[in-house]
């Protein structure tokens, strides 16, 4: 009789064993499921607030960026600064641009030539800012193009932008783009992130 009361309370004790097990995995499974949701919106605040990866569209800033390149573009680089002269920027154009082009409102990625107050020029091809020649060692020869900038002092709040590759680059010296305002720049693009292969800083 004690023996065959052993044994009951034994399978009462595994059948309560088995109920928690069975509570358990569900609570588990579910804090799992909690955690992953927690990790996705802490990484889509990321990259709304942060950084942001974007691949590069076209051939306009060859040889600097290439197309089909992922680089990261951080969005805070400019909440208490400016862009200067030299930053690659990713920045919306006028909306005219986009009507006149027929295309989609999207991002583009350029480099900074001048800031507001600045004077820009180009004389025989060079580019001049202030007054003076400006040193363009990301240009090569092929990528150059004519281009031609006429005299113009740059808005306050806005920058001149251009690309590397000036010869198919549509830029600030098209009269549907000019400067940009400094409301419309989005981010500082920082480094290339892939192919991996082609990491580096910018």
């Amino acid at each position: 009789m004690p023996e065959r009361k052993t044994l009951s309370a034994l399978r009462k004790e595994a059948e309560k064993r088995n109920e928690s097990l069975d509570g358990g995995t569900v609570w588990r499974a579910l804090d799992f499921v909690l955690y992953l949701i927690m990790i996705v919106m802490i990484m889509a605040s990321i990259r709304a607030v942060l950084i942001d990866p974007v691949r590069v569209d076209g051939s306009s800033m060859l040889d600097t960026l290439e197309n089909g390149e992922v680089m990261i573009v951080n969005r805070m680089s400019f909440a208490f600064t400016s862009p200067k002269r030299g930053d690659i920027i990713l920045c919306y154009y006028p909306d005219v641009y986009y009507e006149e082009q027929g295309l989609k409102y999207a991002t583009r990625v350029k480099r900074v030539v001048a800031v507001g107050g600045d004077t820009i020029e180009t004389v025989d091809g060079d580019l001049y800012v202030n007054g003076e020649k400006v040193d363009e060692p990301y240009l090569t020869e092929d990528r150059i193009g004519n281009q031609y900038i006429r005299k113009q002092t740059i808005p306050t709040d806005s920058v001149y932008v251009l690309g590397d590759n000036r010869t198919v680059s549509r830029d600030s010296r098209y009269n549907t783009v000019g400067p940009i305002p400094l409301s419309r720049v989005v981010g500082k693009v920082r480094l290339v992130l892939f192919p991996f292969d082609h990491f580096r800083l910018i």
